[in-house]
């Protein structure tokens, strides 16, 4: 039997390799011998996806360029092998033709099962005419590997996840494809430069950040007015409210309530009525899906969600980790033991100190019902020395660091405080007053300051029951505060939510099933993409949507499906029949090419009755990013390049600027500055010629752009 391996990237395929008694490597696989394979094996490997969907141009030379006649565009949809990966996939392709036994050893999730299968199905096999196994792991670790090799899954049992990943991959080329050019070309006939890609989950996303900063550009503060006690016994500080929580709107209102009631501001004495003392307690935070550290980290670290991707993916690699892409935040039984059996070990690499006593195992934290196809982010098996700490960067080692403790705080006591009410009373007005004494710091002391400070409660002097004090009432005059804009980390949190503020009940409970818009695994690439295409922007850590990303936001406000997540919700529902075998591809792909057509026939309608109103004059006016340096027109983005808008006119005006420079694709922030100021920001992520990436100033310098790179003049 000739057993090929076939995993997602070459450092995978080593790891596997690395796990066997022997390994030779070659040009584009890997030999090995091993009594796991008593006939021998070789490991082959893609480069992530080495199969992908043709473009519209592969379907006829007509659809090279834009245009509106062209729309709908549905071929029989094809697949192509990448230019730059036909030599690796020749040689994948070989090893699986001769196989007698495939082992489907990508990633361990829907993409995984897509590039797969794509790359099996491109290479000429049918599903049932060879074995195909599935290895399914968690981790890394060369224990972990040979058992998973030991206890393969057939091949069909995770095929359906392969159908719903690829159905979607289907209906987003065809809602990207026709939409996007649908957009684009229908707002140039409008006036409006520029290229506006639209996306299932993408949209959505852009839309609740363009919806986040119209509440909060729009948002009027208001004043208004409470009514308070002030105490200062034995220079201790402390405040109390209404009972009633009461809010006044103006201080006329304030004052009339407290003439009805009686009362002056000022000094009094004020009656301790009541003071009612309760032990209480918290559980420490649940282990981390991927969506929760991001945030965490992004809140913590001030990273990119998919900086944060990136890391964990190393960590994984490196063996320190386990599966990163997981949406779960339980283990199992399986978990639970070997996390008791190297407890201790974890705690002296960060010099943990407390007794982890509670090791029972508990449901908030240990449920296999709920695991499915991966289980929380924890630390794996291997134990890192000091050395090996040291080696991580920065963001790794941090990261690590959250997560043992994460998970170790879970055999920690509860946090435990006494929380202290007291009720005063005023001229017979109820008020009243809280605060807390930590009892046992419990988890936290493991957690210390890489959790999120809770808001700190007063801390009450000791006061006797029925007795009389001195306080001050005070009316205090405070403002409406605007919506939070969001971070990268607070975006991935809302799209895990995405659907509470559905009034479509249905919606709501279908994006709660499913978590929210997008997955684990694309969230981040999400984010990035509308950073690529320059709907947003980082502005000190907060999301800015940019002029671009604006005019296609007044577009679609009163777009039903676009504007809100209520699309995902219906599609995911769909999707996820798929993988039940309860719909079918062809049905689910039918329904897309309905939403596509009734789009081609709403959209310019839509436009035509919204370029009417005076908002159509200021998208126009907003779409500009400069002046041009030769007529002193507008810059505006004409698709792959920003140019003049002089270039229609007679004689006309040629200036141009592309939109990427070595690699490196220009937000619309950095040209405007090129063009005022003559230089960028500091730019990262440029890439050479030979494949190095670096990092530099953009400057104007007689009509050609040059680098001017950090601490060089």
């Amino acid at each position: 039997m000739k057993t090929v391996i076939l995993a997602e990237k070459p450092s995978q395929a080593k790891e596997y390799a690395s796990a066997m008694e022997i390994h030779s490597i070659k040009k584009g696989y890997i030999e090995i011998k091993d009594k796991l394979f008593p006939e021998g094996a070789i490991v082959t490997y893609g480069f992530g996806h080495l199969v992908e969907l043709c473009l519209p141009g592969d379907y006829g030379e007509e659809y090279n360029k834009w245009s509106l006649a062209n729309l709908p565009i549905f071929p029989e949809m094809k697949y192509r092998v990448a230019k730059d990966k036909i030599e690796q996939f020749s040689i994948v392709k070989g090893h699986l033709q001769k196989a007698t036994q495939i082992i489907i050893a990508t990633d361990c999730d829907r993409e995984g099962e897509l590039i797969a299968w794509l790359i099996i199905n491109q290479a000429g096999i049918k599903r049932n005419e060879k074995k195909i196994d599935r290895l399914w792991i968690n981790s890394l670790e060369k224990e972990a590997i040979r058992k998973g090799f030991k206890s393969l899954k057939s091949a069909n049992e995770t095929y359906d996840k392969f159908l719903e990943a690829q159905t979607r991959q289907k209906s987003d080329w065809l809602v990207g494809m026709n939409l996007s050019p649908l957009y684009t070309l229908t707002l140039q006939e409008k006036g409006v430069q520029g290229v506006f890609p639209i996306g299932r989950v993408q949209t959505p996303t852009l839309m609740m950040v363009y919806k986040r900063q119209q509440a909060i550009e729009n948002f009027i503060s208001k004043k208004y007015f409470e009514v308070e006690l002030r105490g200062n016994q034995n220079n201790n500080q402390w405040t109390a409210k209404l009972k009633e929580k009461q809010q006044f709107d103006s201080k006329e209102s304030c004052k009339k309530f407290l003439e009805n009631e009686k009362l002056k501001e000022g000094k009094q004495n004020v009656l301790v009525a009541n003071i009612q003392k309760e032990m209480k307690e918290t559980k420490s935070p649940r282990l981390f899906s991927l969506s929760a550290l991001q945030v965490v980290m992004s809140k913590k670290e001030k990273v990119s969600p998919k900086k944060v991707l990136e890391s964990v993916q190393k960590l994984y690699e490196k063996k320190l980790l386990t599966y990163p892409r997981t949406d779960s935040v339980y283990i199992t039984e399986n978990e639970l033991e070997y996390l008791l059996s190297l407890k201790e070990s974890y705690q002296k690499l960060f010099s943990i100190n407390q007794h982890l006593d509670h090791v029972d195992k508990k449901t908030r934290f240990v449920n296999s019902k709920k695991v499915q196809e991966h289980h929380a982010i924890i630390p794996t098996k291997k134990i890192p020395s000091q050395t090996d700490l040291k080696a991580l960067t920065d963001l790794e080692r941090n990261i690590y660091e959250l997560v043992t403790r994460t998970t170790l705080a879970m055999f920690a006591e509860t946090y435990q405080y006494e929380e202290t009410t007291v009720d005063l009373v005023s001229n017979n007005v109820a008020f009243v007053a809280k605060g807390k004494v930590e009892k046992l710091l419990g988890w936290k002391s493991i957690l210390n300051d890489v959790i999120e400070k809770e808001t700190e409660e007063s801390t009450l002097p000791s006061l006797e029951l029925d007795t009389f004090i001195e306080m001050d009432l005070q009316v205090r005059s405070k403002d409406t505060k605007p919506p939070k804009a969001f971070t990268e980390g607070t975006l991935i949190q809302a799209m895990k939510t995405a659907g509470k503020e559905l009034e479509n009940e249905e919606a709501q409970s279908i994006l709660k099933d499913v978590e929210g818009i997008g997955t684990e695994a694309t969230r981040a690439d999400v984010i990035e993409k509308l950073k690529s295409q320059d709907y947003i922007n980082v502005v000190k850590n907060q999301l800015e949507v940019t002029k671009k990303g604006k005019q296609i936001g007044k577009v679609l406000e009163s777009d039903k499906l676009f504007s809100s997540a209520e699309m995902t919700a219906v599609w995911e529902k769909d999707l996820k029949s798929i993988s039940e075998d309860a719909l079918t591809q062809d049905v689910f792909l039918k329904r897309i090419k309905h939403l596509v057509k009734s789009y081609i026939k709403q959209v310019p309608q839509n436009l035509a009755n919204i370029s009417k109103g005076t908002e159509w004059q200021e998208m126009q006016k907003a779409q500009s990013v400069g002046v041009c340096p030769n007529c002193g027109k507008d810059i505006v983005d004409r698709g792959k390049m920003y140019g003049c808008v002089g270039y229609k006119d007679k004689p006309s005006c040629s200036f141009t600027l592309m939109k990427k420079i070595m690699g490196k694709t220009l937000q619309q922030k950095d040209v405007s500055l090129l063009l005022s100021d003559g230089s960028t920001r500091t730019i990262k992520g440029f890439v050479s010629k030979k494949g190095n990436k670096f990092d530099a100033q953009l400057k104007w310098d007689k009509d050609k752009i040059t680098f001017v790179f950090p601490n060089k003049k």
